[in-house]
């Protein structure tokens, strides 16, 4: 693959945007924890919207397992819009702007699949730092490809 079909992201950059129907949007970027936090989010919107069920993903279908992953992405990472309603953010108690995915207009729905998708798409191409080519070390070095760190 060549440097100038993909773009290799600036790993020095703190922050991942995406434009989503003309709005961007600005992430920061997460830490290793990543799934970790994300995990505990998501399960913790899915209790609070059925809490007899405890946030488990036992039966609910992809939609719903996606939905509330990009929600919680979105209330863990998410720092700035230029959405002209700034829609993800509302205020806290204290005023200060915050991102509560309960609070999200039914309006949003679509955005916020569209919105989460676009951000792990570009989270995925900064971790991969254009240097495997999409492909895992170890499966490049089985295929014979590069050697991993080269």
């Amino acid at each position: 693959m060549s440097d100038t079909a993909t773009p290799r992201p600036d790993i020095t950059d703190d922050r991942i945007r995406v434009t989503v129907g003309g709005d961007d949007y600005e992430f920061r970027i997460p830490s290793i924890r990543f799934d970790i936090e994300v995990g505990y989010r998501s399960r913790a919107i899915r209790r609070a919207a059925a809490p007899a069920e405890g946030g488990d993903i036992s039966g609910l279908d992809w939609f719903t397992i996606n939905f509330t992953t990009y929600c919680a992405i979105m209330e863990l990472y998410l720092v700035a819009t230029s959405a002209p309603d700034h829609w993800p953010f509302t205020a806290d108690a204290a005023g200060k702007p915050v991102v509560d995915s309960a609070k999200f207009p039914l309006r949003k729905r679509n955005t916020v699949m569209e919105v989460g998708g676009a951000f792990n798409e570009a989270f995925i191409r900064f971790c991969n730092d254009g240097v495997s080519d999409g492909h895992a070390a170890g499966t490049e070095t089985v295929d014979g490809g590069k050697t991993p760190g080269t």
